[in-house]
């Protein structure tokens, strides 16, 4: 699809511009320079134009090497020479300073095709454009305001002659290889129209995993090893990360939405404006992911941030994986330390038993791809459907292993169990007495439904719901002493 890169110096209105072509708020916008860190990539729509807009890290040149900045400017080379197009923002209101010519004359020289973009132009007065734009070298500036969403209709006049050659380059491009098409056998035929209806299948429900994790625990470090390259800025710095980022890869045949967040730390420690929008990004990912990897820095174990995170997940009902990072820097014996972490998780949340807990390196690798492997094992079981006359044979055995107690005297009865809902595994066991059942008899349930049906890695929900009395409706006979005197 059409990729147009938004590009321009720091708060110009580039991720204003971008939310408004997607449709959403989708990058976090903010007066302070410097919001967007990470390029951003979603589907925009302009009128019936229809590409992918990506948005960038503001450009800055008066940068050291070894700085943060660099390696924002690295990132927005890197989304200059995937795209088809670049808009270049500039200032409408306070015209144009160095920065801006400085990065004119770096687009003219990788010859790119590139429209220039006066933002914040509310009235769109055209006599605000001095000779001062022209003088970037690409001609008349398109006058818009993001913000009011104003401008548009001159703005898709620039981009659609764009994209009409874009796409008559691609329709010679399959006219010269529709002869190899006609070649091709019944069978394929097929395999192309399921690939077809699979891959529509997964964009409705598309599978989705974000790494999450306090401030500094190596998640972008983490997806930047398993995709291989240096997608994700990372650094010595605590909080890169401000917008959570996904990024679209196929890992053994299995297409996976990797989403990279911002580190979340107590809320009584966040103060600023802007670090709330990101940690609200980052619980957002967390409502929209199917697996959550929880990356825990093996310096600092199992903090209250880190249980209060686990909570989250698990109330949110998402599958959950414990990956301890740094793990390299452990002094001693690691296996010994893995088997007290395991411990202590399980101690402290009792109710993730089961739930995957490995430790894993980023800057090395170890262990990177089996947090994959057991992400995408957790993910099939957390939608497991299991049919209620196999649960009623289950229940019959639990119960016979281990009938629950008497309950003033009488016997609690287990009817019939049934699953009400996937994604995650969702249990209701109808019984007589529902109450006395909650806590010790409940985990039994969940510990022995696991162990029955091998659901040994994703989190598991059982409820009690009381059995219904069949002749609960029936009125009860009521008997006039006046008809039924009693004999003398």
């Amino acid at each position: 699809m059409f990729r147009i890169a938004i590009i321009g110096r720091p708060n110009v209105g580039k991720s204003t511009l971008f939310n408004k072509l997607i449709g959403k708020n989708f990058a976090i916008t903010d007066d302070t320079p410097g919001v967007t860190r990470d390029r951003k990539e979603a589907q925009g729509k302009l009128g019936p134009l229809e590409f992918i807009a990506i948005d960038t890290a503001g450009l800055e040149h008066h940068i050291t090497d070894a700085s943060l900045e660099k390696r924002m400017v690295e990132q927005t080379q890197f989304a200059v020479d995937d795209a088809d197009l670049c808009l270049f923002v500039v200032d409408g209101k306070l015209g144009l300073n160095n920065d801006d010519f400085y990065f004119a004359d770096w687009l003219r020289k990788i010859k790119k095709p590139t429209i220039l973009v006066a933002n914040k132009c509310e009235n769109l007065n055209e006599e605000i454009f001095g000779k001062e734009f022209y003088r970037l070298g690409f001609g008349k500036p398109t006058g818009v305001s993001a913000e009011h969403k104003l401008g548009f209709g001159d703005l898709y006049d620039k981009i659609a002659p764009e994209i009409e050659k874009y796409e008559e380059i691609f329709a010679e491009l399959n006219v010269k290889n529709q002869d190899s098409f006609e070649e091709e056998n019944f069978i394929e035929e097929v395999d192309e129209i399921n690939d077809l209806e699979d891959e529509k299948e997964d964009k409705n429900h598309q599978f989705q995993i974000a790494v999450i994790g306090k401030p500094n625990a190596g998640k972008s470090s983490f997806l930047n090893k398993v995709l291989g390259n240096e997608r994700f800025i990372t650094g010595a710095e605590a909080g890169i990360t401000r917008d959570a980022i996904a990024v679209d890869f196929e890992y053994k045949n299995q297409k996976i939405r990797f989403i990279d967040t911002a580190g979340i730390r107590k809320k009584s420690a966040i103060h600023q404006k802007l670090e709330k929008l990101s940690t609200l990004d980052s619980y957002r990912a967390i409502r929209f992911a199917q697996v959550i990897i929880l990356l825990i820095d093996a310096n600092s174990l199992l903090d209250h941030q880190d249980l209060s995170l686990a909570g989250q997940v698990l109330r949110e009902g998402r599958a959950l994986v414990f990956a301890i990072n740094k793990i390299d820097q452990v002094s001693g014996d690691k296996e010994i330390f893995m088997r007290q972490v395991r411990e202590q998780i399980q101690h402290l949340l009792p109710e993730i038993s089961g739930a995957p807990i490995l430790g894993v390196s980023a800057k090395t690798g170890y262990n990177v791809e089996k947090t994959l492997d057991l992400a995408i094992e957790t993910y099939k079981q957390w939608q497991t459907y299991i049919q209620t006359n196999k649960l009623v044979d289950w229940l019959k055995s639990a119960e016979s292993t281990h009938s629950p107690k008497l309950y003033k005297g009488k016997a609690i009865k287990l009817k019939y169990a049934t699953q009400i809902k996937k994604r995650p595994p969702t249990f209701a066991v109808f019984t007589n007495h529902p109450k006395p059942l909650e806590g010790s008899y409940q985990r039994y349930l969940i510990n022995s439904l696991r162990e029955y049906f091998a659901l040994n890695l994703t989190p598991i929900r059982l409820y009690f719901r009381k059995s219904d009395n069949p002749f609960a409706d029936r009125q009860e006979k009521t008997f006039s002493k006046k008809l039924h005197k009693p004999k003398k």
